[in-house]
């Protein structure tokens, strides 16, 4: 189990950025979801198992990408609005610092004790040491290492969303974000990385190829080492396999950064180099979120949480729709809502929306049906599915049809469904 901490402040940003029914469609494409992970995600001290921490990241970025919002654009508003704003779980954020309060005032780099204290904070820093870099006279650049020893647990886009906690950390402490904050080294693969938004590929002189576009190459890892000028023991894990990116590979649709360059892909570790100016400090870090546990009381929670119960009240909320056989027509709630061939094309919906939880469907399905196209030559479907359209305009709180693309359509559920034949 690990700190819903990270969680609580997307929970938070969803709330505060997209309406209910957004974030309703989102937890309902979430196919492990179950009611009590929101209270999980809500109250402070909340714990959730660490595999939903990274599953709940990755169905959130699936989710982005089906909106057309690049997820580094999601993380940026997130953090700007932390920035700017008194909307972070503050109380629970300032326990994590009472054991290190006398370090900190008494740290000559209270950044870099911010750094060192990291992973001793956060639990869903599974594991993680710091290894310490090179330093100049201004200026220094330290490595956070996570390793994931059970590779099944990996997850897709988790990397980004650590790399941003660490690089805003020192921001709730009133002090700037650290400079620079790059992944030097991913335990996924370039092809889980991918996501399936490019294809890539490997020619036989172990070049690496992205949409058939040379995009890096297969080395060994202490090619990371060596770039990055980072100290390793385990003479083993130097001689693995490992894939370097030697440009940035980017979404074709939502410009998001796929690959990063510099990158090694497939590594033994996860690493994350943060590079800083030295002796950056103010004179109480903890003014912050003192005063913001206060606020939150009375300006800033309240609103939250009616966004939240709101959510519930979706989540909580049921429609039952019924299909009468004797007369052809369909009532929502025990009100009529339509008749003949319109009931006939939401029942064959409903079947299959409630058998197996599909919500998209093809035309041509329909048109094939002769119960709703009885002239195969002359379907007219499409007007049929009009007159289904305007009817459920009238139940759109419950459900609705989404005409998005040609020759195709998705049901959209907004509340649990219960539906029966009669």
């Amino acid at each position: 189990m690990v700190t819903n901490l990270l969680l609580r402040m997307v929970h938070i940003e969803m709330l505060s950025v997209f309406q209910t029914k957004d974030v309703l469609e989102f937890i309902r494409s979430y196919n492990k979801f179950e009611f009590s992970d929101l209270d999980h995600l809500w109250y402070e001290e909340g714990v959730v198992p660490f595999f939903l921490h990274r599953s709940w990241i990755d169905a959130l970025v699936q989710w982005l990408y089906s909106r057309g919002i690049a997820p580094e654009k999601f993380l940026n508003d997130m953090m700007a609005h932390v920035e700017e704003s008194e909307i972070i779980p503050s109380r629970p954020l300032l326990r994590t610092y009472l054991p290190f309060v006398p370090q900190f005032y008494a740290a000559k780099d209270m950044r870099a004790f911010a750094l060192e204290c990291l992973p001793k904070r956060q639990s869903f820093l599974n594991a993680a040491q710091l290894i310490y870099g090179q330093e100049t006279k201004s200026e220094r650049t330290d490595f956070v290492v996570l390793s994931c020893k059970d590779e099944e647990c990996l997850a897709t886009n988790y990397m980004p969303w650590i790399n941003m906690v660490i690089r805003y950390s020192p921001i709730f402490l009133n002090m700037p974000a650290y400079e620079k904050v790059i992944l030097c080294a991913s335990q996924n693969s370039v092809t889980m990385s991918l996501d399936s938004r490019a294809v890539a590929d490997i020619d036989d002189n172990k070049n690496i190829l992205v949409n058939g576009e040379v995009v890096g190459k297969v080395v060994t890892f202490d090619k990371c080492l060596a770039l990055y000028g980072i100290n390793w023991e385990n003479d083993y894990e130097k001689h693995l396999e490992c894939v370097h990116i030697e440009k940035d590979v980017l979404d074709t649709k939502t410009g998001a950064l796929l690959l990063h360059k510099d990158c090694f892909y497939g590594a033994p570790v996860n690493i994350t180099g943060v590079t800083y100016k030295k002796n950056v400090n103010v004179k109480d870090p903890f003014a912050r979120l003192m005063s913001s546990v206060v606020r939150q009381e009375f300006d800033v929670w309240k609103p939250l949480q009616t966004a939240h119960e709101n959510l519930l009240g979706a989540l909580n909320d049921s429609v039952t729709v019924v299909y009468y056989n004797s007369d052809d027509s369909i009532a929502v709630n025990s009100k009529h809502l339509m008749r003949n061939v319109p009931a006939r094309i939401l029942r064959n919906i409903l079947r299959e929306y409630m058998l197996t939880g599909r919500e998209e469907y093809e035309n041509r399905e329909f048109k094939r049906d002769a119960d709703i196209c009885m002239d195969p030559l002359r379907p007219n479907f499409e007007s049929r599915l009009n007159r289904v359209v305007t009817h459920l305009e009238k139940v759109s709180n419950f459900f609705e049809i989404d005409r998005h693309r040609r020759g195709g359509f998705r049901f959209v559920p907004k509340c649990r469904i219960e539906f029966r034949e009669e």
